[in-house]
């Protein structure tokens, strides 16, 4: 629910429409969008308000992973590195946070009627939008006073 109320304060404070404009919201949060050689598995990070991306990406993905990032921004407080597999719990519920946060975010109130397309997001995402999106939780983002 926190990631569904965090997405719905940027719709309310920057009267967002589809397709969500990234560059607005980046902006406007103080953030930048660098790109970075990651290797691996690794696609992106945020470290001290700047977001790394790693080169090369479809507009899908790099829209998709950049909302991830912001999510991680509006959620988390701080860097977080997992270094031991103990660890891999938190990191588990942040990954799934920012995850929720971006189909909000990035789908809006009704994301469940959309297409990737419309979106413009990964395909390999709309059902995450749809499943996220389709119940509406318990407060409607459209409705929603942020906090």
């Amino acid at each position: 629910m926190h990631a569904k109320l965090r997405a719905a304060e940027l719709w309310h404070r920057y009267e967002l429409s589809l397709p969500v404009d990234l560059k607005l919201v980046v902006s406007n949060l103080g953030l930048e969008v660098v790109t970075f050689p990651f290797q691996g598995r690794v696609k992106e990070a945020i470290i001290e308000g700047v977001i790394g991306v790693r080169p090369g990406l479809t507009r899908p993905w790099f829209r998709w992973l950049v909302a991830h990032a912001v999510g991680h921004h509006m959620l988390h407080v701080g860097t977080s590195f997992y270094f031991s597999s103990w660890q891999w719990v938190n990191h588990a519920k942040a990954e799934r946070q920012a995850e929720e946060f971006a189909a909000w975010f990035l789908g809006g109130p009704q994301g469940w009627r959309y297409s990737p397309e419309d979106l413009a997001i990964p395909a390999e995402k709309a059902q995450l939008v749809r499943t996220i999106t389709a119940g509406g939780g318990d407060v409607p983002l459209d409705l929603q006073e942020p906090d």
